[in-house]
């Protein structure tokens, strides 16, 4: 990203808009000490001085204006976005990029392109704020207790989208306690009847919005289930059965769960 910061600086080989980049920073999960490798995208934000130009009325040219830059200079597998918001790339063996073009907002935070041609807003500033502050909250590793919940996730279909599912651990985080055990069932029982959380940055509402009711029955009696599996391996642990709670541990956590052979 530093190196592609430094070509972004120097005349583009095609006319393009008159976008210059004035800084970019790490955002997102990896920022913040909660991805996964096996379900977490590196987020970069790359921050563009506003044009005086009829491109500003319009953010596709932002994105095709950053797509036409990367394609100029990296040997990877650059696209846009389904959904039209970040420019991917993707180098073989390795964890993609999603890189967030975007300009500072007059008001507060950034506009981004938010697909067919319009704007939409973020707050990075506001969410580090806030997480910081849960993290501060909490008893326990908030954020290696929100990797264990994302592996979670994953193993079990991955239905939770990773930033409504940090905000879920982080909205709970001071009661959770201080032991990971029990954290993770009081994590289960506490959403097991809803999964509703708002944004922190005051942007997108309600972030279970994309869930069917469906998929939110489904992932309801999973947290049941594995709350229930929990307190077996609890249980287990404290009668010192310890082969039944790994394996209690494991029906939970999924196959990357440690074995005992392995402990």
């Amino acid at each position: 990203m530093r190196e592609f910061a430094i070509h972004m600086s120097r005349p583009s080989r095609t006319i393009a808009p008159s976008y210059t980049l004035s800084g970019y920073r790490l955002m997102g999960s990896y920022a913040r000490g909660t991805a996964i490798r096996q379900g977490s995208d590196v987020d970069v934000i790359f921050e563009f001085t506003d044009p005086d130009s009829p491109f500003r009325n319009e953010s596709l040219s932002l994105l095709t204006h950053l797509e036409e830059r990367l394609r100029e200079y990296l040997g990877a597998a650059i696209q846009i976005s389904r959904l039209q918001e970040v420019v991917s790339v993707s180098f073989p063996g390795e964890a993609s990029v999603d890189i967030l073009p975007c300009i500072r907002n007059e008001n507060s935070g950034y506009l981004f392109p938010g697909g067919s041609g319009r704007w939409a807003t973020t707050d990075p500033d506001t969410q580090n704020l806030y997480f910081n502050d849960r993290r501060d909250a909490a008893e326990i590793d908030l954020s290696k207790f929100t990797r264990g919940i994302k592996q979670w996730n994953f193993e079990n279909g991955g239905a939770l989208r990773s930033y409504h599912l940090e905000v879920m651990v982080a909205e709970v985080a001071d009661k959770l306690g201080d032991d990971y055990a029990a954290a993770t069932i009081k994590f289960y029982e506490m959403y097991a009847s809803g999964l509703h959380v708002q944004d922190p940055a005051g942007r997108q509402g309600d972030l279970s919005n994309y869930l069917t009711a469906g998929q939110r029955e489904a992932v309801s009696t999973l947290m049941k289930n594995c709350a229930r599996t929990a307190h077996l391996a609890i249980s287990a642990q404290n009668d010192g059965r310890y082969s039944q709670a790994v394996d209690a541990w494991s029906a939970v956590y999924g196959s990357s769960f440690s074995s005992l052979d392995k402990q």
